[in-house]
């Protein structure tokens, strides 16, 4: 039986602030290095969830960037790095995040969420809500993208996801050191395979 190698990316603390400015600031360097199943399990788990709750509690939307900022950890979905800037990529994973946002009515959230699940175009690697709860962070499979840089290729993505779905996506995604916050999702999806290898193993 083929064995089916799960994607590994980094994992970075939440941001803190500054004694000399008083100012919150990210983590560039990363705490560790996590297989995507792991990442599942923490989305799900018991740490995420008390903090997307908290965040999610508050109504001031400045308050709520902050929180994010200084409590919720994240991660770079294109790969492991030694920094978290182009020039400090260890290994590609082979995938890229795609973040959707403002999708204010439940209905609607949960309609997408099916439909990019089963999109015939592009293979999702893990999904969940993002950390406000009015949106989702979708990881696809990047694959071959025939010589094109991973900027083009998001460009291609966000393309399609208009004229398939209707969405505008934010370009600041096509940056390689894109921060993907991990908020709470028990419904988190990932792909089955993945699943499949880890109970091989254990």
């Amino acid at each position: 039986m083929k064995q089916i190698n799960i994607p590994q990316i980094s994992v970075f603390n939440p941001g803190y602030i500054t004694r000399k400015t008083g100012q919150t600031v990210m983590q560039c360097r990363p705490y560790k290095d996590a297989l995507l199943t792991e990442i599942y399990d923490y989305i799900r788990g018991p740490e995420a969830q008390r903090q997307t709750e908290v965040l999610r509690a508050e109504t001031d939307e400045e308050k709520q960037r902050l929180m994010k900022l200084e409590t919720l950890k994240y991660c770079t979905a294109s790969g492991t790095f030694s920094y978290r800037n182009e020039k400090g990529l260890v290994k590609p994973s082979g995938m890229m995040v795609i973040d959707i946002d403002d999708v204010d009515d439940e209905a609607k959230l949960t309609a997408l969420r099916e439909a990019l699940i089963n999109d015939p175009r592009y293979v999702t690697e893990l999904l969940f809500t993002s950390p406000r709860g009015h949106g989702l962070k979708w990881l696809i499979r990047v694959g071959d993208m025939g010589g094109m840089a991973l900027k083009d290729y998001f460009r291609r993505v966000s393309r399609y996801i208009q004229f398939e779905y209707g969405i505008v996506i934010d370009e600041s995604g096509k940056d390689v050191a894109r921060a993907c916050y991990l908020s709470y999702d028990p419904d988190c999806y990932i792909n089955p395979d993945y699943l499949s290898e880890r109970s091989k193993n254990t």
